[in-house]
């Protein structure tokens, strides 16, 4: 117990009475973790700016018995570009809910946490389009998270085109593997997926696609997402209803 000092971004936040709330914090060295802050909602608190969803932030809290309190956050960065173009925002939206849904409690998520800087800095200062940049992310965080190698064959690792993508089973296949069904992937989902398995760090962010190859990446990620991850979340769709 005692004072401590987190570096991260506030991923997650919920209301705790009239004036205080809680906010769920992707932390370096730390992961996920909880925070109170008393009093974050008054217009005039300290902690107002450095509590709102997606503020990037040193954090000095308090630790209890089970508890984390919020005494100070000195802002690094605030994506504030991101609220002002729905679609960005409803983007940002889903990346972190993803994130809160799926990134393991009490484990140091550092990869993910620079994953997420780099996406939302790319929505706040890139003009690629706000879909292909989660698309990107989600290839990425997969890979991060073990579902996903470096986007060859599923069972040989054969990365030769075509390879196809099994609904059912939420396999990237070679034609030698296919069990009947499949969907053969356009040219450039293949090579986006492969080029987003092989960079690291902003490079992945460094291609467009035309938007045949966009509604199928977003299809074949969807469904690779339900199959290999469990989640399928409104928030996903919500910027195509715009």
């Amino acid at each position: 117990m005692g004072v401590v000092e987190l570096r991260g971004i506030v991923i997650g936040e919920n209301q705790n009475g009239e004036s205080s709330k809680r906010i769920l914090v992707l932390a370096k060295d730390v992961g996920r973790v909880m925070l109170s802050a008393r009093g974050a909602k008054n217009t005039k608190s300290k902690l107002l700016s450095g509590t709102q969803l997606f503020s990037y932030c040193d954090f000095l809290v308090y630790e209890g018995k089970g508890f984390y309190s919020l005494t100070q956050a000195d802002l690094i960065e605030s994506f504030y570009g991101i609220r002002m173009d729905m679609d960005k925002l409803a983007e940002a939206v889903y990346l972190a809910e993803i994130v809160e849904k799926t990134c393991p409690l009490g484990m140091e998520q550092d990869e993910t946490l620079r994953l997420l800087l780099y996406a939302l800095a790319a929505l706040d200062k890139t003009q690629l389009p706000p879909r292909l940049i989660s698309r990107i992310f989600e290839v990425k965080y997969l890979q991060l998270s073990g579902f996903l190698s470096d986007g060859g064959c599923m069972v040989c690792g054969m990365e030769e085109e075509p390879l196809f993508f099994n609904e059912t089973s939420g396999e990237f296949l070679c034609k030698a593997h296919c069990h009947g069904g499949e969907i053969p992937l356009l040219s450039a989902v293949q090579k986006a997926i492969s080029f987003v398995a092989q960079r690291e760090e902003k490079q992945i962010f460094a291609f467009t696609l035309s938007e045949e190859a966009m509604e199928q990446m977003d299809a074949v990620l969807r469904r690779y997402l339900e199959v290999h991850m469990g989640v399928s979340l409104k928030s996903r769709e919500f910027s195509k209803e715009l």
